[in-house]
């Protein structure tokens, strides 16, 4: 019976805490050889969405333009990686 009860409380907060965790190490962007693109490698958990990733990014995005002096900028691509579990964003600045 404990364990039913375990179970129910577990999978009970399991919405909760869905997309709890995205980090970049310290590796916000990196330049590509395009002029103006950037990538950026935002690692999740097991319970991050991409849709986690991408505000994760768009935040990352913000802080970018502010200290390099770009106006605006556009996700030209993503891709997804399973070990590590991480998305990587494609994004091209304009200042």
């Amino acid at each position: 019976m404990r364990k039913i009860l375990l179970m129910a409380v577990l999978l009970g907060l399991l919405p909760f805490i869905h997309g709890c965790a995205t980090a970049t190490y310290g590796k916000a962007f990196e330049p590509t050889s395009t002029p103006g693109q950037y990538s950026s490698k935002i690692y999740t958990n097991a319970f991050a969405s991409q849709k986690e990733a991408t505000d994760r990014v768009n935040e990352e995005s913000k802080k970018f333009m502010a200290e390099k002096g770009y106006k605006s900028y556009k996700i030209i691509s993503t891709k997804t990686e399973t070990f590590p579990s991480a998305v990587i964003f494609v994004a091209q600045f304009t200042k």
